[in-house]
């Protein structure tokens, strides 16, 4: 891509098969008008217009935007994600949706969410539109907000285990049975309580990326059974039923999957209130364990099954509206992903839903790339990215490393290099499960 430099001074190009003198006309004035930015692009995914807000904002001229690409104008950061999305819609032809940062021409980077559909002539593929809303004030509350709760819920632990504290020294101590059940619920309450601040304090990790499993060998089959008991004494009005056992051993964090699969049955528990039972399923297919849990409650609809995992999120039945924050599947969908796993819902209202997630077993399989472009490679252990008119390049590292995934990375890492000469490398690690130490020693 070539450099930036173009003042947004020079005549509007128009899009291709575009008719000045009809309506056309009048759409492009339209178009140019909107506060928002709007862009086209052809069927192979190449920009071909973009409106005077965009050479606003980027402070360049529609030629030099097209002809450089939008990739130039992300944050680094969020380049590989938006270019997996969008790759993934080209082949698909399903909507593009993504949020990113993009820089303006005061040299700031602004969230944007972005989105975009396939407009078809004749039933072929004819042209990409797409539009970028600027949601930095939504993003700058949701930060605000995030550390709140990151700071209330820290505040919070420690007087709440006092009280804990000294309400079961009540418990023990009070002689008085008619005293004892209220003292019970109090327990209960803050037992509730308890859970919500774990669930907040989980939530910051997340978001911070300070969220760290902790990797052992375990039985998952035990692990199931200690999570359904766990839940059977606090739902003593579902029988929670584990359909069968896989006599298996698992490398992850057993506290975390424990958690996974606690929230699971939770939220079974709590959109069946009428029914009287939970169905707990294992299997072993292709290589990954998949754990499924079925109620026979209201069931969800179809327009909130998308949402389900997101932060906050709570699927209210019009008939009834239930407890809790929206954290529960949110904090689980995060642990799997950390594993490279995958989660889904089925559903159907008035009969009942079934989540389900998958976790890979065998780490040793084929290496496979899901991107792979002259400046940017992806595959499920990292990420490689090297953008136009940057002198970094950046790395992710993701999931369980071991001494092969750490070879062949380190591998790329030179290829990318060689191909893109770069005075700095920015390696991120966060997200590597296990001893980072260990795994980067055995490279060495």
């Amino acid at each position: 891509m070539k450099n930036i430099g173009d003042a947004p001074d020079e005549a509007q190009k128009f899009p291709e098969n575009f008719n000045p003198n009809g309506d056309d006309l009048t759409s492009l004035l339209l178009l140019n008008a909107l506060p928002q930015q709007v862009w086209t692009a052809d069927a192979e995914g190449i920009i071909n217009y973009v409106n005077d807000t965009i050479c606003r904002d980027f402070g360049h001229a529609q030629s030099t935007i097209i002809e450089s690409g939008w990739e130039s104008f992300l944050h680094p950061e969020d380049l590989p994600e938006s270019l997996h999305i969008w790759h993934e819609s080209l082949k698909t032809e399903k909507e593009y949706t993504t949020e990113f940062r993009l820089r303006f021409a005061d040299g700031h980077y602004y969230w944007h969410l972005a989105r975009a559909v396939m407009v078809k002539r004749e039933g072929k593929p004819n042209i990409w539109v797409g539009t970028n809303t600027n949601i930095q004030d939504h993003k700058n509350i949701e930060f605000r907000k995030d550390e709140f709760i990151s700071i209330a819920s820290h505040e919070l632990k420690t007087p709440l285990t006092s009280i804990k504290g000294y309400n079961q020294m009540l418990l023990r101590k009070v002689e008085d049975e008619a005293i004892k059940p209220y003292l019970l619920r109090t327990e209960g309450q803050l037992s509730r309580l308890e859970k919500l601040i774990k669930d907040l304090l989980d939530v910051s990790k997340i978001n911070a990326g300070k969220m760290l499993l902790n990797i052992e060998s375990f039985n998952f089959s035990l692990m199931l059974q200690e999570a359904i008991a766990a839940m059977q004494q606090l739902s003593p009005n579902h029988e929670i039923i584990l359909d069968n056992q896989l006599d298996l051993q698992f490398e992850g964090d057993h506290y975390r999957l424990e958690q996974v699969v606690q929230n699971f049955l939770s939220n079974a528990v709590k959109y069946s209130p009428n029914a009287d039972r939970v169905l707990v399923t294992t299997a072993l297919k292709d290589g990954n364990v998949i754990v499924s849990v079925t109620d026979f409650g209201i069931g969800i609809e179809t327009a909130h099954l998308g949402k389900l995992f997101d932060r906050y999120y709570r699927a209210d039945n019009s008939s009834a509206r239930f407890d809790g924050l929206g954290l529960g599947l949110f904090i689980s969908a995060e642990i799997i992903k950390r594993y490279g796993g995958s989660f889904w819902i089925e559903s159907e209202l008035g009969k009942g839903s079934v989540f389900s997630f998958k976790l890979p077993l065998d780490p040793g399989r084929p290496i496979v790339p899901e991107i792979k472009t002259t400046n940017h490679y992806k595959d499920r252990y990292l990420t490689i990215s090297c953008p136009e008119n940057d002198d970094i390049m950046y790395v992710e590292w993701v999931g369980h490393q071991d001494m092969r995934s750490v070879k062949h990375g380190g591998a790329l890492m030179i290829e990318y290099l060689k191909a893109n000469p770069r005075s700095k490398v920015f390696n991120d690690n966060r997200l590597v499960l296990g001893t980072w130490s260990e795994a980067s020693d055995w490279a060495a």
